[in-house]
C-alpha cells in the first residue's frame, strides 16, 4: 500500500471544531468551571490531533514529491508555533517583572528560558516532583509543557516515518507506530502509579497519544472503508467520552496512565468519524462545523498561549484565590487578546513567503530573543535577592526569645511564649512587618529539613531504610511516626537529641496524613509496615506527629488516635502526640511581598473547627494514656480574652512558615527549648 494516506492533511472543518472543544475544556477548567473539573483532557485531544495532523502533511508531501522534505516541514513549523510562543514568553516575563514579587517574577523567568528551549516538561517534570512542590503556586508558563512534549516528538517523528516509509510500507508502518504507542502507554501506566508528577509532563507517558493520532493518518485509506452508520455513531461516541473525562476526572484522578485512554480514544473516534469526506447531516462534525467553533478553533493556540498566565499572573497580583466569575472574565479578555495576536501577529507571520532556510532561523532566533530578554530581569531580581540576602544574615534565629524564658513559659503555664504574644500585639496593631525577617523571603521555601537519602519512602512506596539519625551511640530511642508534619520538626527533634543523647528513628511518609492511615492503598500499606517496625525496635519514646486536616468534625479527629495509641504502647515505653500548627492563610512569600502588607494583613486566625481538633486530639490522648503536646501557644495568642486567636507570620524577626500548611526549619530550631521542656515534662509526667 502507497503513501495515499497523505490525504489526511485536507482541510477538514470538523478538526477546527474539535480544537475548539479541547481549548475550551482546558480553558474552562482553568477558570473553575465547577462540572469541568477534568478540563484538563484537553490536552490529550490536542496531542492526539496534532499526530494525526503533522502525520498527514508528512505523508502528503511524500505523495506529492516523492520524499519527505524536512526542512519545509521544520520551516512550516517554525512559522506557526514559533512567533505566537515568543510573544507570549516575551510579554509574560515583562509583565511579570512589573506585577509579581520578585521570588515569582525570577521563577516566571526562569521557566520563560527553559520554555523558549522546548524543555519546558523536563523543567516542571523536575520541579513538581515532590510533595512539597504542590503547595506552591503554579507558574504562569506550566501550560508551556504540552508544547515542549510536541516539539520533542516533532524532532524525532519525522526524520523516523521518512527513513520508516523507504523501507517498509505504510502497513507495516501502522504496526510500528502501534508497538511504539503501546509500550508508552505501558510506560504511562506504570509510571503514573509510581511517580505521578514526574509522569504527568514527561514526553515517554504521552508519546503514546501522539501515536494514536499518527497511526490514524497511517490507517486513513482502511478507515475510509468504515461504513457510513458506523462512522455516524463513531462521532458522537468519541465527543461523549470527551465530555465523560472532563466531567467524571479531577485532580484526584491519578494521571495520565489508563485514565488517558478514555478522552484519547475518544479523540481518535471523532477524528475517524470523518475521513469519508461526506459529513452526513446528523453528524457530530456538522455541529463542529459550525462557524463559532471554527472560529475558536482557528485561534485555539493563541488562547492556549495566552489564558494560563493572564490567570496565574492576576491570581497573584490580586494576593487571593479569584473567584469563577472572575475567571471567566479573565478568559474573555484572554480570548480578545487571542483574537488580537492571531490577526495583526500570527496568521500574518506563518503566511509570509520565507524561504525555507530563512524560516530555520526562527528557531536559534527565539531562543535568542526570550534570552536576552530574561537575562537583565534576572540580574535585577538577584540585586534585589542579595540585598534582602544580606540583611538577613544579621538576624540570629535564637533571638526570637531567651531560651529560658522558653522554658519557664513551657513549664509553668500553657500561655503563649512572649514572643508570640508581642507579635499578636503588633498584628493587632496594624504595625509593619519587622525588617530584615530570616530566613531570607527569596530563600524561604528551601528552609525545611530534608531527610538522608532513602530514610522516608518516595512516591509510590510503602517502607524505606530504618535510620537512625542524632545520637547514633545514644542508648535511648525515639521514634518519629506521621507525615510531612512530624518532618518539619525533625531540625527541633534533633536538636534535643544531640543535647539529651537520644538516637531518632524516622518512620514518615509525606502526605500520608492521619485520616489515611486506615484506608487502602499506599498509605494504608505504609501505617502496616511502620507499625510493625515500631513493635520491633521496642523505643523509649513513640512520637506521633500528624497532621488532622481532613478529617471533618473535630470528634472524628480523635479516630485514627486509639488504634495507634494501644499500638505504640504495647511497643513503646512512653507515647506523646505533637500537636498541630495552625495553617496560614495565603502563601507566605506572596504574603511578606505583598504591597502594604503589615502584620495584621500576614496574620491568620485560629478557626473553632481547628481548636475543637486540638482539644479532642488532647483529650484522646488523656483518654488513651498517652502524652500530648500543645504547641498553639508557640504560634497564635488571643488578642483579647474572648477573640479567637491569632497567628501572626512572623514572630520576632523569623518567618513561621514555609507554606501554607508547614513550619520554617529556623523557627522550628528557635522553638528547640520549649519542644525540649514540653516533651519532658510528658515524658516523666
Amino acid at each position: 500500500m502507497g503513501p495515499s494516506g497523505g490525504t489526511a492533511s485536507r482541510y477538514r472543518a470538523d478538526l477546527q471544531g474539535l480544537r475548539a472543544i479541547a481549548v475550551l475544556l482546558v480553558v474552562l477548567g482553568h477558570a473553575g468551571v465547577g462540572f469541568l473539573a477534568g478540563g484538563f483532557v484537553g490536552v490529550d485531544v490536542f496531542f492526539v490531533l496534532s499526530g494525526f495532523l503533522i502525520t498527514g502533511l508528512l505523508l502528503a508531501d511524500k505523495a506529492a514529491h516523492g520524499r519527505i522534505r524536512l526542512t519545509e516541514f521544520y520551516s512550516r513549523r517554525a512559522r506557526r508555533i514559533l512567533p505566537a510562543a515568543v510573544l507570549t514568553l516575551v510579554v509574560t516575563d515583562v509583565v511579570a517583572h512589573q506585577l509579581l514579587n520578585f521570588v515569582r517574577a525570577r521563577d516566571a523567568v526562569s521557566d520563560s528560558i527553559w520554555a523558549a528551549l522546548f524543555s519546558a516538561n523536563v523543567h516542571f517534570a523536575q520541579t513538581a516532583d515532590g510533595y512539597f512542590a504542590q503547595a506552591q503556586p503554579p507558574s504562569p508558563l506550566q501550560h508551556f509543557w504540552t508544547l515542549a512534549v510536541e516539539e520533542q516528538f516533532y524532532l524525532v517523528w519525522p526524520l523516523l516515518l521518512s527513513l520508516t516509509l523507504v523501507a517498509l510500507r505504510v502497513r507495516r508502518s501502522v504496526v510500528l507506530v502501534g508497538v511504539a504507542g503501546l509500550a508508552s502507554l505501558a510506560w504511562s501506566i506504570h509510571a503514573t502509579s509510581t511517580s505521578p508528577d514526574t509522569a504527568y509532563f514527561s514526553t515517554f507517558t504521552r508519546i503514546w497519544e501522539l501515536a494514536l493520532g499518527a497511526g490514524l493518518a497511517l490507517a486513513v485509506p482502511l478507515l475510509r472503508r468504515l461504513p457510513a452508520g458506523l462512522q455516524l455513531a463513531s462521532g458522537w461516541a468519541g465527543l461523549t467520552c470527551i465530555g465523560l473525562a472532563a466531567v467524571l476526572f479531577s485532580s484526584a484522578t491519578p494521571y495520565p496512565g489508563s485514565a488517558a485512554l478514555l478522552p484519547t480514544l475518544g479523540a481518535a473516534l471523532v477524528i475517524a468519524a470523518g475521513v469519508g469526506g461526506v459529513v452526513p447531516r446528523l453528524a457530530a462534525g456538522r455541529a463542529l462545523s459550525v462557524g463559532p467553533m471554527r472560529y475558536v478553533g482557528d485561534r485555539s493556540y493563541a488562547l492556549y498561549l495566552w489564558h494560563w498566565p493572564v490567570l496565574v499572573i492576576a491570581a497573584d497580583y490580586a494576593g487571593h484565590d479569584l473567584s469563577t466569575g472572575t475567571k471567566l472574565g479573565l478568559v474573555a479578555g484572554a480570548l480578545a487578546l487571542s483574537a488580537f495576536t492571531y490577526a495583526v501577529f500570527e496568521n500574518p507571520i506563518r503566511h509570509m513567503k520565507w524561504r525555507p532556510p530563512r524560516s530555520l532561523l526562527l528557531w536559534p532566533a527565539s531562543g535568542i530573543v526570550v534570552v536576552a530578554l530574561a537575562l537583565p530581569i534576572l540580574a535585577s531580581v538577584e540585586r534585589t535577592a542579595a540585598r534582602v540576602d544580606a540583611a538577613s544574615a544579621a538576624v540570629r534565629p535564637d533571638m526570637l526569645a531567651d531560651p529560658a524564658v522558653q522554658e519557664a513559659v513551657a513549664v509553668t503555664t500553657a500561655k503563649p511564649l512572649p514572643a508570640v504574644t508581642a507579635a499578636v500585639t503588633a498584628a493587632t496593631r496594624g504595625a509593619p512587618l519587622p525588617s530584615p525577617l530570616t530566613p531570607p523571603v527569596d530563600s524561604l521555601r528551601g528552609d525545611f529539613y530534608n531527610f538522608p537519602a532513602g530514610c522516608i519512602p518516595g512516591r509510590g512506596q510503602t517502607s524505606s531504610n530504618v535510620c537512625r539519625l542524632g545520637g547514633a551511640n545514644a542508648a535511648k530511642t525515639i521514634v518519629v511516626f506521621g507525615d510531612s508534619h512530624a518532618q518539619m520538626w525533625m531540625p527541633t527533634i534533633l536538636n534535643m537529641a544531640q543535647r539529651d543523647g537520644w538516637v531518632v528513628v524516622p518512620l514518615v511518609k509525606d502526605g500520608c496524613i492521619a485520616r489515611t492511615w486506615n484506608a487502602s492503598g499506599d498509605c494504608g500499606a505504609w501505617y502496616r509496615w511502620a507499625t510493625d517496625k515500631v513493635s520491633a525496635l521496642r523505643p523509649d519514646v513513640t512520637l506521633i506527629v500528624a497532621s488532622w486536616a481532613g478529617t471533618g468534625a473535630p470528634s472524628r479527629a480523635v479516630a485514627p488516635i486509639g488504634t495507634l495509641s494501644l499500638a505504640m504502647r504495647r511497643a513503646s515505653a512512653s507515647v506523646i502526640i505533637v500537636g498541630d500548627a495552625p495553617n496560614q492563610k495565603r502563601d507566605p512569600t506572596d504574603c511578606l511581598l505583598a504591597p502594604g502588607s503589615t502584620m495584621a494583613t500576614c496574620s491568620s486566625k485560629g478557626t473553632k473547627n481547628q481548636l475543637g481538633t486540638s482539644a479532642a486530639i488532647a483529650a484522646a490522648a488523656t483518654a488513651h494514656g498517652v502524652g500530648y503536646i500543645e504547641t498553639l501557644g508557640w504560634f497564635c495568642a488571643r488578642p483579647t480574652r474572648t477573640s479567637d486567636p491569632l497567628c501572626p507570620l512572623v514572630v520576632g524577626n523569623t518567618i513561621t512558615a514555609v507554606d501554607r500548611g508547614h513550619i520554617s526549619q529556623t523557627y522550628a530550631l528557635a522553638l528547640a527549648a520549649s519542644f525540649r521542656v514540653a516533651f519532658r515534662k510528658q515524658l516523666f509526667r
